[in-house]
């Protein structure tokens, strides 16, 4: 028989046998405060610390405190034909028996449920878990000050412990709307946790909903980026991979073009470019006018340390001289190429780019833009780190990126075997 209720406003079935709230005030919370130990000691100093939380103790705190516990016992029932509350020198306790607490009792359901989830029987969890969820009627000791905020936080989590084993029967039953509807109210209460958005993806989609599970991701991705600065874990990956299929490439892309050897005439540029990139430069520019051998020096100079950047090396012609590439259609074509399928990246051109970002922070890529229009065409496009780095060729003079070493290439000078023939 439950005596004491505090999944909600603290209740207690009294001598009498009818249960109700008592009396407001301090009994209540010194009460309360037993309740969040019961069976356990708890120091006269900490009841009196609980009881006068936001003011200074009067001097009769502790004579106070003995005429609460008096009206306590007069209101609660013996325990074992013993006292209920129990008192030592410098401490207190309450004697709670099995069954008499309603928050015992929704632990004990839990657990059974998640027992019979685990053996297959998911009707009968559905059963237990119902009953511990109608034994909340609001926020664990509601309208009363207690201290022991983690005791209300165990309780807060064995409510969420619930919620999710009933959604996890109500899919085992075939029931997928409820469990995305139990799912969704879950990620509005909680939206930091990633466990409960890959349960509702794998719902959504078992429901036959691809779509909204992917859009449930983008959701999930967006506010941990948000809120935490951090990209989706293992568990939410899986679930997207679930519903889309993993995009993840079988090898490294190797994009870079043949390169011309020997590259006459550029010695001396190939060696600052080699020195440049192996000093772990974020980016080099390459300038010149059109038919200078700015594409040349770049593959050349890229294939010379491609194996510093095992997770692939890309070439991009961004069309400078022509109609210059969109920034959106350059970062999702360098997404792609990472192994993100379209569905999911994202529309907006600056989620792109910080994702980009992202990518390359636990990557060693290179990445060759080939005849940029101007700086704002490849600002948003470079690497954030050291690890990867970037080779920009461009027709414009005064092209400038900050912190990038620029080489300018005029016409070409004659090597020296090129000098002995003449001669």
């Amino acid at each position: 028989m439950v005596l004491f209720q505090v999944l909600g406003p603290l209740e207690v079935r009294g001598r009498d046998g009818v249960t109700g709230r008592p009396a407001g005030g301090k009994p209540a919370t010194v009460l309360a405060a037993l309740l969040t130990q019961p069976n356990a000691w708890v120091a006269v100093d900490r009841l009196i610390e609980n009881t006068w939380p936001e003011q200074a103790a009067p001097a009769s705190a502790e004579a106070n405190l003995k005429t609460y516990m008096w009206q306590l016992r007069r209101l609660l029932p013996e325990h074992d034909a013993g006292p209920r509350i129990e008192g030592r020198a410098g401490a207190y306790r309450l004697h709670v028996g099995p069954g008499e607490l309603d928050a015992d009792c929704a632990a004990a359901l839990a657990c059974d449920a998640a027992q019979a989830l685990a053996a297959g029987t998911p009707g009968t969890a559905l059963t237990l878990v119902e009953q511990g969820l109608r034994l909340w009627r609001g926020r664990p000791f509601e309208g009363l000050d207690v201290l022991a905020d983690d005791a209300v936080e165990r309780l807060d989590e064995l409510h969420r412990q619930l919620r999710e084993s009933l959604a996890e029967a109500q899919f085992g039953l075939g029931r997928t709307a409820d469990a995305v509807a139990t799912l969704q109210a879950l990620t509005v209460d909680d939206p930091l946790r990633e466990d409960v958005w890959a349960r509702l993806m794998r719902a959504e989609h078992a429901r036959g909903r691809p779509a909204q599970a992917l859009a449930t991701f983008h959701r999930a991705r967006r506010l941990l980026a948000a809120e935490l600065g951090v990209r989706p874990g293992p568990e939410l990956m899986k679930a997207f991979q679930a519903v889309h299929g993993s995009g993840a490439p079988d090898r490294p892309r190797r994009e870079l073009p043949r390169a011309v050897e020997p590259l006459v005439g550029r010695e001396r540029e190939l060696v600052v470019l080699d020195r440049a990139l192996t000093g772990c430069a974020p980016a080099v520019v390459v300038t010149g006018a059109a038919g200078m051998g700015k594409t040349a020096l770049a593959v050349a100079a890229a294939h010379r340390v491609s194996e510093r950047f095992p997770d692939g090396q890309f070439f991009v012609d961004l069309h400078g001289g022509s109609r210059p590439l969109a920034i959106a259609a350059v970062l999702e074509r360098l997404l792609r190429g990472l192994g993100f399928p379209p569905a999911l990246i994202p529309a907006d051109a600056d989620e792109r780019a910080a994702l980009w970002r992202s990518e390359l922070a636990g990557r060693r890529v290179l990445v060759v833009f080939d005849d940029a229009a101007a700086r704002g065409q490849v600002a948003a496009l470079l690497p954030a780190t050291g690890r990867s780095a970037a080779i920009v060729t461009t027709r414009v003079r005064d092209f400038s990126l900050a912190g990038a070493m620029t080489v300018h290439l005029g016409p070409k000078r004659a090597s020296a075997r090129q000098l002995e023939r003449v001669a």
